[in-house]
């Protein structure tokens, strides 16, 4: 069996790469930004609504999965349900635009759901298994950690 990380953007149609994960379903109150692979954050407004989770949250929920018969491209709609992944696994996520991300060091939270290289100031959702730079979006494993 050959050994490795697969290929960056190779993700298909899946956001869950491995592990078990804890399975929210839940609804889309806001629907800035949130697509399949989008960091999200708990609503106050409503019982288990979620929204796009902010630069440098530290009160990540978790990752929204895509579904079955949707692509990874196909956005969410507010009142749309959605399922939330959570727990200790790996997921396909993507860093935001001019960030540097070195694979095996922790990533946050950086605005719009993405990721970025963590600082001191914000609290890690896990650990990257790619290394990213440049302008653009890009999709890279991370071993998240909620």
């Amino acid at each position: 069996m050959p050994q490795g990380i697969p290929a960056k953007g190779a993700v298909g149609n899946a956001i869950l790469y491995a592990g078990d994960p804890v399975v929210l379903e839940m609804e889309i109150t806001t629907a800035t930004s949130c697509y399949p692979g989008t960091l999200v954050i708990t609503d106050g407004s409503l019982d288990y609504g979620v929204i796009t989770a902010p630069d440098n949250s530290v009160i990540v929920l978790g990752v929204l999965d895509v579904e079955p018969t949707e692509l990874i491209t196909t956005i969410y709609n507010a009142g749309d349900q959605a399922k939330v992944l959570t727990g200790d696994i790996i997921v396909w996520l993507k860093k935001i635009s001019g960030a540097t991300i070195t694979r095996g060091l922790r990533v946050q939270c950086a605005g719009a759901g993405m990721v970025d290289q963590y600082t001191t100031a914000q609290a890690a959702v896990g650990y990257s298994l790619h290394a990213a730079s440049g302008d653009g979006t890009e999709w890279i494993l991370v071993k998240l950690q909620l």
